[in-house]
């Protein structure tokens, strides 16, 4: 993994296989480690009407790991820091791109999970991970490690394994030494 991403705006590019990215958008940089990237933003009014958990102006703590075929965006009341829910994709492992223009891109497999704040999940999307394995020939290692990966999060968010810790974001900073994400935050 190349370690130059060290701070500032780095842009997350959300594409579906095939296409160019269907999500770019801004995030701060909070921290990389050998394995992993956190970034931190805030959600706009886009998301509005197309999440059972999140609202405008949320604030993000997103999850990336090299290698990993998940990443994790945890969302938080911007007021009170409680936790809203976790959005998990199931993905490609991403790539991290330092430099002038920092980025981390990965490709979505339309598989998701959704983790509200008292454990309960959800899957989302089988049916359009069914279609796009049609329409772009997955490979059957692809699909079925889609799958497996479905059960390895099932697995940690019934362990309370991180990032399913279901703290609220003070906690979660305390927890990482993580600086306080928040924009008005003293």
């Amino acid at each position: 993994m190349d370690r130059g991403i060290r701070r500032g705006t780095v842009a997350i590019h959300h594409a579906r296989t095939g296409d160019a990215p269907k999500f770019v958008y801004p995030v701060d940089f909070v921290r990389q480690r050998d394995c992993a990237v956190v970034v931190s933003g805030v959600f706009g009014p886009e998301i509005e009407g197309r999440s059972p958990i999140y609202r405008p102006d949320d604030v993000t703590c997103e999850f990336f790991w090299a290698g990993r075929w998940w990443n994790t965006i945890a969302g938080f009341d911007p007021l009170t820091g409680n936790l809203r829910g976790y959005y998990c994709n199931v993905a490609y492992p991403p790539q991290f791109v330092a430099g002038d223009a920092p980025r981390v891109s990965y490709i979505d497999l339309d598989l998701d999970i959704v983790v509200f704040p008292d454990g309960t999940h959800e899957l989302h999307d089988a049916d359009e991970f069914a279609a796009y394995s049609a329409r772009y020939a997955y490979p059957a290692e692809t699909v079925a490690r889609a799958w497996r990966t479905v059960e390895e999060i099932r697995r940690r968010i019934e362990r309370r394994a991180h990032p399913f810790r279901f703290e609220t974001l003070p906690a979660l900073l305390r927890r990482l030494r993580l600086p306080d994400v928040r924009r008005d935050s003293p």
